[in-house]
């Protein structure tokens, strides 16, 4: 109707180009549309303030770097998410994005060019309406000096970080925005139980997600869970490796133990990644779990999901413990009501296969 109807066209145009669905073949077009010419000051087109999401993670060599820069250029005065694609983003794209003043998240996760971070953060620490920042960096400082001019953007409220840190360049979340409410750490296989201690303790008042990735310091599997939750009281999610945590109160006397008990933690949705599950190794403890929640300092807990490889299943042993589990979830939000924070349908047990981004919730049925 767009195309044969000129009032379809007038009224649908501008939500046909708001999120365009690009991909490797109809890029060429997409980009001849946007970009009529190299100079930015002749054939301006009106199509350019109507894209707001640009997803070009579909695209593998089908762009350039300048080629980048110049479409972040033409979308610079509407654009308010971008996702960079793999092989055609690098540091020479970072001045045009810097210019986009609009955007509310940026994904820089998946490409394959190391970002130095303090010449990432001195691009986008002025982007006033930023909330969401996902990005792999590497390290473009003197750690024994110290990250000088380390400014992260003033309302970030979601970060995914990833980077070889040891406890030495800890600092460089100093500077942390207090909007920040979720946290995602990835690769920091360095950062010793004492630096995640102390980051908890600066800013686990305010997060309410935090996930920390399988290539993180073994020495936490060492810790019980309640340590950390107690120094993150508003915490609402949770996502750690199955190794990672003793489930255990770690409490000693059962005083502690009752208190722990009568005053459970808000935590709502626990996650465990599995996707590097060796049967040599540590499994989960699920009879833990179901305590923690029946009885102990996870009474809150209304989701519990496990992330694993694709025909790997970890648990394949512990069904009947599972399906208890997911038993006692479902009847524990339906005791909450229907003020509940997480319905009855929504509640339960769900397993997520990470290859593939699928996920079945429940126990009965084929794993996916």
């Amino acid at each position: 109707m767009t195309l044969v109807s000129r009032s379809w066209y007038t009224s649908s145009i501008a939500s046909l180009y708001r999120k365009p669905d690009i991909s490797g073949k109809n890029f060429g077009l997409f980009v001849r549309t946007l970009c009529p010419s190299i100079n930015a000051h002749i054939r301006r087109t009106s199509f350019s303030g109507m894209v707001k999401e640009l997803d070009m993670s579909k695209l593998v060599h089908d762009s350039s770097k300048s080629l980048t820069s110049r479409i972040l250029g033409r979308l610079k005065d509407g654009l308010e998410i971008f996702v960079a694609p793999q092989a055609s983003f690098a540091i020479n794209c970072l001045a045009a994005l810097s210019k986009c003043q609009f955007l509310r998240q940026i994904d820089l996760y998946h490409v394959s060019v190391g970002l130095g971070l303090r010449q990432l953060l001195r691009s986008l620490s002025k982007l006033s309406r930023l909330e969401k920042l996902s990005v792999r960096c590497k390290l473009d400082y003197d750690s024994d000096r110290g990250p000088l001019n380390i400014v992260w953007p003033p309302e970030l409220k979601s970060l995914h970080f990833s980077a070889p840190i040891n406890d030495n360049e800890l600092p460089i979340f100093k500077s942390f925005p207090k909007s920040l409410t979720s946290l995602t750490l990835h690769n920091c296989p360095r950062l010793s139980v004492m630096s995640f201690a102390k980051l908890m303790v600066d800013f686990g008042d305010v997060l309410e997600t935090f996930q920390f990735g399988p290539r993180i310091s073994h020495s936490l599997e060492y810790t019980h869970l309640a340590h950390w939750l107690e120094y993150a009281p508003k915490l609402r999610r949770l996502s750690m490796p199955a190794n990672s945590s003793s489930i255990r109160t770690g409490y000693e006397t059962l005083e502690q133990v009752r208190y722990s008990a009568q005053n459970p933690h808000p935590l709502e949705h626990l996650e465990f990644d599995c996707t590097t599950f060796d049967s040599q190794g540590h499994e989960i403890d699920y009879e833990d779990i179901w305590l923690a929640i029946a009885e102990g300092y996870l009474g809150h807990v209304r989701r519990l999901s496990f992330r694993h490889q694709v025909n790997v299943q970890p648990w394949k042993t512990n069904e009947r413990v599972l399906q208890d589990l997911d038993d006692l979830l479902r009847a524990l939000a339906r005791e909450d009501g229907q003020n509940a924070k997480t319905k009855e349908e929504d509640a339960g047990v769900s397993r997520y296969s990470s290859a593939a981004g699928l996920c079945h919730h429940g126990i009965a049925g084929a794993d996916t």
